[in-house]
């Protein structure tokens, strides 16, 4: 097989040279390293830059036919940058890098496909731009995967068809709009028996569901098993090795002459993984990503099967034009680490653009605890609703019972974007969220973000999904692995996760230094790091070093606080000795201005503010205590505040003076009140 490299130039920063030998040498280890070719002979130039500490730099364009297609491909490769531009040819030889290697991407619009099958485009709700909410049911499966070279997909395959069969059961009697799996994951048998008992999707709504690998000749036999559906497809390689990773989009249309029909389009993964040889080795690479709109387009859909997010550009995808649609954006996953530095950064441009509050982006993985083979055990999930809906409902009502049934809340504070996460453990999710547009007037436009509506957990017994009662968020195990006995962490009703949090960063000293610092978006807590990584301290699902030993900052501070300092009366300074032996440490609330944490068991005494700073510097105290009076200015708001900190040697705390109604006595010790005689 012959194919050639030709230089690409690139103006203005590349000029011709000679050919540099060990370049054309590594490309070609590179090329065969891929599996895209046996051999080959390699002819054209490099290019390379001027300057003593320039990068050698060389673009190729690859002609070549892999799995009976012609393809262009475009690689870029340059040394490091901190050779300079005298290196040997046998450093260059030595030193080569070589980038990710790109597939050739083509966004189709899927009016020219139905057009060409005499279909026309189906309103699907999900897509019209009215102020109803559309709903969504999503399955997070878990278990072992199997991986062949013809195959990857459940390792159990009797649990999985049981799992799916009863998805899809339900998916039909909620005739929900969207339906959802992730990556690999629907076995083919579970959805052509859908197909053989009709029951599927009906007009204006679509599931959209990553299936299991298969072959070119087994889907080609799926295909011809069911000839009453319109199967809509690039052409499949007539290939006996590898397989075909397939996100299936299932709906109804009605051809021009002769009424609806069961449609199924199948979108092939076109970017292989990288950091492992499995998929570039054994998958074959579709071409096309689908552009889904309704006949007035408004509200566009595009789907990007997990590594396509490696390649995926938002401003060089011209044909999507961002710029003027708005988007819903589906990532189906089977990803270990789903917030890879190179799988994320699609979100950070797309969310980072001035047109951003029309983009909503919905992230589905596999449960934690999946294993790939010979791996460890996942610790993700990962799945995810990002948004900048700018009626965001962040009451404390919405976020507890979204809480409670598996979905929680961060603020992606480097993107001023709402982010909701799923529980991580194994469920089907049924949630609704208005329209990504609502074109109605301004009066009717409410984009309120997504509300839970159940929370699926698997029935082994029973071999059915049933309705989970609560999500587990792992709070409680994480306080229980400090073994603290007698510690109250407030964890029962009616106290919700977001007192919880308010709680603990109020008793730790971590609060904004502002009179609204106990807002959902003003709290450390809420807010996810510009990686995406959740440091929520009621959901514990995350767990990376550095959100770990976020929440067990505040919780040894927490309990230092309650089982140590407050258990001690000597701890307790005059402004607030009507507590001794009558306090409880309970969330702030409205009625005392978010401020007290420490209250009055018996209600007869006014509460006060107690915090517990841990080993700090006496300046470090004073400038909270500082900051926090400036910020609650009127003094009946912060006479009663104490904050608690070690030294070496003992527990001291700071606090105002003593608050007196006095005769003109300079510093007074206690309240007193003068009397005429």
């Amino acid at each position: 097989m012959n194919f050639t490299i030709l230089p690409c130039p690139r103006a203005g920063s590349l000029d011709s040279g000679r050919g540099a030998g060990g370049a054309f040498l590594r490309t070609s280890d590179f090329i065969k390293g891929k599996g895209l070719v046996s051999s080959g002979r390699f002819s054209g130039r490099s290019r390379r830059c001027y300057g003593r500490t320039a990068s050698f730099v060389a673009i190729f364009v690859i002609l070549t036919s892999i799995h009976g297609r012609d393809y262009t491909f475009h690689i870029k490769c340059g040394l490091d940058s901190e050779l300079n531009g005298s290196v040997s040819r046998a450093e260059r030889k030595s030193k080569f890098l070589y980038p990710t290697f790109h597939m050739p991407i083509e966004f189709k619009d899927i009016l020219d496909v139905f057009k060409e099958r005499d279909l026309l485009l189906p309103k699907l709700n999900v897509l019209v731009p009215d102020a109803h909410f559309y709903e969504t049911f999503a399955i997070q499966p878990g278990g072992e995967i199997a991986a062949r070279p013809d195959f990857i997909g459940h390792g159990n395959q009797i649990a999985a068809r049981s799992q799916f069969s009863d998805f899809l059961r339900l998916a039909f009697e909620k005739d929900c709009d969207l339906v959802l799996s992730p990556e690999y994951s629907c076995p083919w048998e579970v959805l052509t028996n859908a197909l053989a008992h009709q029951s599927l999707p009906r007009a204006g709504k679509i599931w959209m569901l990553g299936c299991e690998a298969i072959t070119s000749s087994n889907l080609q036999a799926v295909i011809s098993a069911h000839p009453d559906v319109v199967w809509i497809h690039e052409p499949i390689p007539d290939d006996t090795s590898g397989f075909l990773d397939v996100l299936a989009y299932v709906t109804k249309a009605e051809g021009r002459t002769d009424g609806m029909k069961n449609v199924i389009v199948l979108q092939f993964k076109t970017q292989p993984m990288g950091g492992d040889t499995f998929e570039r080795d054994h998958l074959i690479c579709g071409e096309r990503i689908y552009i889904w709109h309704n006949p007035q387009d408004n509200i566009r859909l595009i789907s990007l099967i997990c590594s396509e997010a490696l390649t995926f550009d938002p401003a060089a995808a011209v044909n999507c034009r961002f710029d003027l649609h708005p988007y819903l954006i589906f990532h189906p996953q089977l990803n270990e680490d789903p917030r890879h530095p190179e799988i994320r950064p699609y979100r950070d441009r797309l969310f980072g653009w001035r047109v951003s509050d029309r983009i909503e982006v919905l992230t589905l993985n596999w449960a934690r605890g999946f294993t790939l083979p010979n791996r460890a055990s996942s610790q993700y999930g990962g799945s995810a609703i990002y948004t900048k809906s700018p009626e965001f409902e962040l009451s404390d009502t919405r976020l507890e019972a979204n809480h409670q049934k598996g979905l929680f809340y961060s603020f992606w504070h480097a993107h001023r974007t709402d982010l909701c996460f799923f529980s991580f453990d194994q469920h089907v999710f049924h949630y609704r969220m208005p329209k990504t547009l609502q074109d109605v007037p301004a009066v009717l436009a409410q984009r309120t973000g997504p509300e839970m509506l159940s929370l699926w957990h698997w029935d082994a017994q029973t071999g059915t999904w049933r309705d989970a009662v609560n999500a587990d968020d792992g709070f409680a195990q994480l306080c229980g692995s400090f073994q603290q006995q007698g510690c109250d962490y407030c964890s029962n009703a009616p106290h919700k996760a977001v007192d919880r949090e308010r709680l603990l960063t109020l008793s730790a000293g971590k609060l904004r230094r502002a009179r609204d610092w106990h807002t959902v978006r003003n709290m450390d807590s809420f807010k996810a790091e510009a990686d995406e990584r959740s440091k929520r301290l009621t959901f514990t699902h995350e767990q990376a070093q550095a959100s770990d030993e976020f929440r067990r900052g505040y919780l040894r501070r927490y309990i230092k606080l309650q089982m140590t300092v407050l258990a001690n009366p000597a701890n307790f300074p005059p402004t607030i000795q009507d507590l001794v032996g009558d306090w409880s440490l309970q969330p702030p609330s409205t009625t005392d201005g978010f401020r007290f944490n420490l209250v009055s068991r018996s209600a007869r005494v006014q509460g006060a503010t107690a915090i517990f700073l841990g080993l700090e510097s006496p300046d470090s105290v004073h400038r909270l205590m500082d900051d926090l009076l400036r910020a609650w200015d009127k003094p009946e708001e912060t006479r009663r505040l104490v904050i608690w900190y070690e030294s070496p040697i003992a527990i001291l705390c700071l606090h105002p003076p003593l608050f007196s109604i006095t005769n003109g006595i300079e510093l007074p010790a206690s309240i007193t009140h003068s009397t005429t005689p």
